[in-house]
């Protein structure tokens, strides 16, 4: 089932995404607008959400690096999942839906890749990414991705 424009709106979704060179990011929507890969399968981020929250943290808190002015308590999904090997977004402007920038508050000590998933994850995945690596972005604007 698709996720209307009203649920993307008033939810924050954290949804995913992998670059050109198979890492993944993590985005918290922030009541923004979701690419339509994302949007047009709520069952399908259901699953990756799944995927990735019991997914083991392979790092320990100290190692996922924060970034300056990022508050760890603010946003604890974005620790947990830089532990689980992915780099985290939160939005820039809180619903402010036309508004399709973000930043990193956390990168992955070790970062996890597209090719050490199960195949129907990767998959998934794969139907949402961005050109170029995520490793050494600061900010992010989303209406790039399909």
């Amino acid at each position: 089932m698709r996720i209307n424009e009203i649920d993307q709106e008033d939810a924050d979704i954290d949804w995913f995404a992998t670059d050109s060179n198979g890492y993944i990011l993590h985005v918290a929507s922030g009541g923004g607008i979701l690419p339509e890969s994302v949007a047009a399968s709520q069952e399908a981020l259901l699953e990756l959400h799944q995927y990735f929250l019991t997914r083991p943290a392979g790092g320990s808190a100290e190692a996922v690096q924060l970034e300056v002015g990022a508050d760890e308590s603010s946003y604890p999904g974005a620790a947990r999942y830089a532990q689980r090997g992915l780099f985290s977004f939160a939005k820039a402007r809180l619903h402010e839906r036309a508004d399709s920038r973000y930043y990193v508050v956390a990168r992955p000590a070790q970062p996890l890749t597209v090719a050490e998933l199960p195949e129907r994850i990767a998959a998934l995945l794969q139907k949402t990414w961005l050109l170029g690596s995520v490793a050494d972005l600061t900010t992010l604007n989303v209406s790039s991705i399909p």
